[in-house]
């Protein structure tokens, strides 16, 4: 049950949205369904044994009835509930990276964590969704549009590039403890091809990025792989339009409408914008038609925060410069706490793919982001276990200050493996 998020994440919902694109559905199926879902799975659950490894609680039929009551009367009151939320929603939309964490934390410490290779696993099966799913459209459209039929292409990538981060090997001293490598050639390599044939701009930059600094193998194979990266980069500029193209071109034009109002002194720097109110850009003659083929909505209501496909630039016109700055330091913090190559490539991840990917704003992404970082920044169960343990003899201050001679972790090194 643990690694059941990434299955949803990295194979249920592209599999789901391939076969809406299938069928012709109209799309109307809320994406954090699927995580309501789940949801419920960990209540029930938490109400049977609230930890792993624990006894079964009891009395859990009198909690299953009350939770029972409990949906029965949200269902009940579903329309005066949605009608006093409403008011608010915009609020609560700017608040679900919280939630979505909130929902990871949850999942860890009711049923555990998953471990590197569930992401590895999970990850090659969508690198293997991406290889047929770009064979396929390159022979009906002959080209590679930036919307496939299994999902948008930056955030296919956002989900590939923690599978790649969960590959990398991982330190030798990190905490004490040396941590299992669970490395797998083939799911890494299903992966890394899964990353080229996306063509994502952002995503090939920093997959370049990650495995030439932290990647396996040779130094002439990873710069390899980079430099391939990079002329992949520069050749999509190159590729024949395609109608989705739309939605990178509103990437690039909101940017520039924010350097436009950063530029002009406009305080949305340290204020950010009214949420419940449309921003004040400026659609020029030809962005309206694009702005419409990109999300459906009429250009004259105006773009609102829910509409900004960029994670950084829509936390920018939220609130501000400082909540973004504030937010890549408690990255760094708890990254050089515990310093590991695989935090060390989701954070220069989560940067890049912020630009263009709503991130921890949309729910399969947020599950697959908060879970690696969980998953990074915690000891590893082996040192877990060993350090229970042994608190269970240590009781006299000499003993505790008795270091062990592998405690160090100086070996640690930014430079390629």
């Amino acid at each position: 049950m643990t690694a059941v998020p990434l299955a949803v994440a990295y194979v249920a919902v592209p599999l789901g949205t391939a076969a809406s694109h299938y069928t012709g559905g109209s799309g109307n199926v809320t994406p954090v369904a699927p995580w309501l879902l789940l949801a419920g799975l960990g209540t029930l659950s938490a109400m049977y044994r609230p930890r792993p490894g624990d006894a079964a609680s009891g009395g859990f039929f009198f909690k299953l009835a009350m939770f029972v009551l409990m949906l029965a009367g949200m269902v009940f009151y579903a329309a005066d509930i949605l009608s006093l939320v409403m008011p608010y929603l915009p609020y609560l939309k700017e608040f679900s990276p919280f939630v979505f964490l909130l929902f990871c934390g949850l999942w860890v410490s009711t049923m555990g964590m998953p471990d590197r290779a569930d992401f590895q696993r999970f990850g090659g099966l969508l690198g293997l969704f991406c290889v047929v799913d770009s064979v396929a459209e390159a022979a009906v459209y002959q080209s590679l549009p930036a919307i496939r039929w299994i999902g948008n292409a930056d955030v296919l990538a956002a989900f590939l590039l923690v599978a790649l981060c969960a590959g990398l090997k991982p330190g030798s001293n990190e905490g004490g403890c040396t941590e299992p490598d669970q490395g797998n050639r083939w799911w890494r390599l299903l992966t890394m091809l899964g990353l080229l044939l996306c063509l994502s701009r952002t995503g090939l930059f920093a997959a370049a990025w990650v495995v030439l600094c932290f990647g396996r193998g040779l130094f002439r194979w990873r710069l390899a792989y980079a430099i391939l990266c990079a002329l992949l980069i520069g050749g999509s500029f190159f590729l024949p339009p395609s109608p989705s193209d739309a939605v990178r071109y509103t990437d690039y034009w909101l940017w520039v409408e924010a350097m436009r109002l950063a530029a002009e002194g406009h305080p949305f720097l340290f204020t950010g914008f009214p949420i419940d109110q449309p921003l004040p850009v400026k659609f020029p003659v030809s962005m309206g038609a694009i702005w419409e083929a990109a999300t459906g909505q009429p250009a004259v209501l105006g773009v609102h925060l829910t509409e900004v496909p960029s994670f950084w630039l829509r936390l920018l016109f939220a609130w501000g410069l400082a909540v973004p700055l504030l937010l890549l330091l408690i990255l760094f913090i708890l990254l050089f706490r515990r310093l590991t190559r695989m935090g060390a490539g989701l954070v220069a991840a989560l940067f890049a793919q912020g630009m263009t990917t709503p991130l921890i704003y949309d729910p399969a992404q947020a599950i697959a982001i908060c879970l690696g970082f969980i998953l990074a920044l915690s000891a590893p169960r082996e040192y877990l276990s060993t350090r229970r343990e042994s608190d269970e003899f240590i009781f006299d201050e000499e003993a505790r200050s008795v270091e062990s001679p592998d405690a160090s972790s100086d070996d640690w090194s930014l430079r390629p493996l």
